[in-house]
């Protein structure tokens, strides 16, 4: 079976529950632990949702060259309001990038500086999405993980909520 023979997997909604999912864990964060991380070599919460509307961002602009351009999220996300704000805007970019069938099919180099980009092989827009969903999973865990470290107890439908 080759690649283009696979059936296609909607996850998109999916994804944008994940986004929502972050959005609300912004206002969760106790206060004034926002900048706290479990250890100097950790992000703290802020830096976790920075990052990743970053590398949605990073992606978008050095590998798609969707011509958006890079917003400042670093100031703008200083704020919970701005940080719902950056996460927010970071997935509506993406969602345009994933609601264009043309520019998934198409292939891409990885953005320098990225680790992929020595590899000689392009991606396509499907690798692309799947690099940046797991991306985002992964570090929401990572978010979780230091409300558990905290000590925070998050609504049960926060805590458990499923992909």
């Amino acid at each position: 079976m080759t690649a283009t023979s696979y059936p296609p997997l909607n996850v998109t909604q999916y994804w944008a529950d994940l986004t929502d999912h972050l959005v609300e864990l912004v206002d969760l964060v106790p206060e004034g632990k926002m900048n706290w991380s479990p250890s100097p070599d950790v992000w703290n919460f802020r830096g976790y949702f920075l990052h990743i509307a970053a590398a949605r961002y990073h992606w978008l602009e050095n590998a798609i060259h969707d011509g958006e351009g890079w917003p400042d999220y670093l100031q703008q996300g200083q704020t919970n309001e701005g940080l719902k704000t950056v996460l927010r805007e970071s997935w509506e970019r993406t969602l345009r990038f994933l609601s264009d069938r043309g520019k998934l099919d198409a292939q891409y180099w990885p953005p320098e500086g990225d680790p992929g980009y020595l590899d000689p092989d392009t991606f396509d827009g499907h690798f692309i999405a799947y690099h940046r969903l797991v991306h985002d999973v992964h570090h929401q865990g990572d978010i979780l993980r230091h409300f558990e470290l905290l000590g925070v107890q998050l609504p049960d439908d926060r805590r458990r909520r499923p992909l």
